[in-house]
């Protein structure tokens, strides 16, 4: 049942191997997705702290800097914006390997039920198999007992018919032992 045939019968055992080792990356995924948005979260908290320090500095120039200000304010924005698209990007990204976790293992767990039933299938066909055989090698046993049983009166009827004296002694003999 383990070997491959025409290319019709699927090796479970390798199979769930290979699901497995899936299951295993897209895990080792997710991780290294979770570190990225920590990373980034880190990032962004040190970029405000940042920030924060050089509001206090422009508010101490602001006369002197104030095309300086509007500058960062702008960049400021553009990589606030920036780090909730790769935010929102690396959410989705889990949420999409989520899901294929998901999907994969019911599939698994398809595959399990339908393996289960061609089990529970070969389990009858062996029974129905074995009892087909039990009743033939029965049949066969009567078979072989009369064709002994016909053979025995053809030789009886033989020796009758060579040697009248040596049926009588043979018949006698068979009455005593019946």
């Amino acid at each position: 049942m383990g070997d491959k045939k025409g290319g019709d019968e699927i090796n479970y055992q390798q199979e769930n191997g290979y699901m497995q080792r899936k299951i295993l990356v897209l895990q080792y995924r997710i991780m290294i997705k979770d570190e990225q948005i920590l990373g980034c979260r880190k990032s962004e908290d040190d970029l405000r702290k940042r920030i924060a320090e050089l509001d206090q500095s422009f508010e101490d120039e602001a006369v002197r800097c104030r095309e300086n200000t509007a500058e960062m304010s702008r960049q400021y924005r553009e990589m606030q914006e920036s780090f909730n698209e790769t935010i929102d990007a690396l959410q989705k990204k889990v949420s999409e390997a989520k899901a294929e976790i998901e999907s994969v293992t019911k599939e698994i767990e398809q595959v399990r039920i339908e393996k289960e039933e061609i089990l529970r299938q070969k389990d009858l066909e062996i029974a129905s198999l074995s009892s087909k055989m039990e009743t033939m090698a029965f049949e066969f046993a009567d078979m072989l007992k009369e064709t002994l049983d016909k053979m025995s009166q053809r030789i009886e009827a033989r020796m009758c018919h060579l040697c009248p004296r040596c049926a009588t002694l043979i018949r006698c003999k068979r009455v005593q032992t019946v």
